[in-house]
């Protein structure tokens, strides 16, 4: 995976290169139709789902260790506490059906970091919003969320997003205190459908909190907005890229993104986009293509091959 990481990351640099020239990227009101051997209706339906299930695997993560009072509060309980047990974290409770949260068990290394922090969601964890997850996410935190350059490496064991399972590592790097607080992240993930499809997935990518850092046990005015880019393969070889054209949003209060716009690209040419809406609170969104405009819901994935849909449409 990392020899076609490292392909797909010098792959990337060349066509973000050639990006600056405005005559490399076909202009959005004229798509290609690329290369695959899959419709770009099912490339994009499998990425949005990937996409949605990974941004609330971050957001899990920065509900525990986002904040210093988060991780403080965790902390101080652990040094007299083993494992802080589902449901004895009254300020997470409201997150979770019926109040059962994850375990928790938080390595505070004396008060001293780096520490680590596990969240173990057992074989299935519902979420308020009806989100399922299951497994194990460790979090290694260096310093302080509120110190430049603290960084948290996150890894996975056995885990998985409504049925979406999740191996790799994501890094997460304070860069900014500022008007919020930004965070770089790199993401190196493999995403395994049901069905046996494999994504592999780098993306690099910040992430801008700008509302609700000063309540971290209340996520109903969190407010995030995320830029950057992936590159992915997935297990039938197609190869794109996504660049995010306008800044996604992300809401605590909202199981899915409320805004913003992604491009997808492949060998220098745009293909499709995805406009997540005007900030309503809703799993539709709009894909446009060189076919032409669709609205589709986030999660609700197609997996369609060309020649199948081309017979298709030579049969009707």
């Amino acid at each position: 995976m990392k020899k076609l990481l490292f392909g797909l990351v010098i792959g990337t640099v060349v066509l973000f290169s050639a990006c600056n020239n405005e005559d490399e990227i076909v202009p959005a009101s004229d798509y290609a139709e690329p290369d695959f051997n899959v419709t770009v209706e099912s490339v994009v339906t499998t990425d949005a789902a990937i996409e949605d299930a990974v941004e609330s695997v971050e957001y899990e993560v920065d509900l525990f260790s986002g904040t210093t009072g988060a991780i403080d509060d965790l902390s101080s309980d652990a040094s007299i506490e083993d494992q802080l047990k589902a449901g004895t974290r009254k300020q997470y409770r409201n997150r979770y059906r019926l109040g059962n949260m994850p375990d928790v068990n938080v390595d505070w290394n004396n008060g001293d970091f780096p520490r680590t922090i596990t969240l173990d969601y057992g074989e299935e964890t519902e979420l308020e919003n009806g989100r399922i997850i299951s497994g194990i996410i460790e979090i290694v935190v260096s310093a302080p969320m509120n110190t430049e350059g603290a960084t948290r490496t996150i890894t996975f064991t056995g885990f998985s997003v409504d049925s979406l399972v999740v191996n790799g590592y994501i890094e997460k790097e304070v860069v900014s205190l500022e008007d919020g607080r930004v965070v770089h992240i790199v993401r190196d993930l493999v995403v395994t459908y049901p069905d046996g499809t494999e994504v592999e997935y780098y993306a690099e990518m910040e992430r801008t909190w700008s509302q609700g850092m000063g309540t971290p046990f209340y996520h109903g005015d969190d407010v995030m907005g995320i830029t950057g880019f992936a590159t992915c393969k997935d297990s039938e070889g197609n190869e794109y890229t996504r660049e995010i054209k306008e800044q996604l949003q992300k809401r605590g209060g909202c199981r899915y993104l409320v805004s913003g716009e992604v491009e997808y690209s492949a060998n220098g040419l745009a293909f499709g986009s995805v406009n997540y809406g005007d900030g309503t609170c809703d799993n539709v969104a709009t894909m446009n293509m060189a076919r032409g405009q669709k609205q589709f819901r986030i999660g609700e994935r197609v997996r369609e091959r060309v020649q199948n849909r081309n017979q298709n449409n030579n049969g009707q």
